[in-house]
């Protein structure tokens, strides 16, 4: 019977992102791309968790101001769409897929109140 591997640990840290690795606000969290997931490690019990939902490289994160919500952005090929992937942070969950831009997102930024990102 063939199962599919599971993820359970990364080691080491690519350091390609601009401004790729971010402290979370609660100041237990280090948040930071791998490839096409995103990698939340606690920072005291030295556990991660994974942010699965890019089929391409992340070539930007942000985190809203409360740190309530987290912002992906891709990078694809040529006239691919690169998607923005907004994620819950509490329960480590998708909330919204935006498609609205082609190859690549370079920035990303929430508003102060959290009910926009510019992007």
């Amino acid at each position: 019977m063939e199962r599919e591997l599971e993820l359970s640990a990364v080691i080491g840290f690519k350091g390609t992102v601009p401004n790729g690795l971010l402290l979370h606000p609660d100041n237990e969290h280090l948040i930071f791309p791998l490839g096409a997931k995103i990698v939340v490690r606690h920072i005291i019990s030295r556990t991660q968790t994974f942010l699965n939902g890019h089929d391409n490289q992340i070539s930007v994160i942000a985190t809203s101001e409360t740190g309530k919500y987290i912002a992906s952005g891709q990078k694809t090929h040529m006239g691919f769409q690169a998607d923005i992937i907004i994620w819950d942070f509490e329960s480590r969950s998708l909330l919204h897929r935006l498609r609205q831009h082609k190859v690549l997102i370079q920035s990303l930024s929430f508003s102060l109140n959290e009910k926009y990102l510019a992007s």
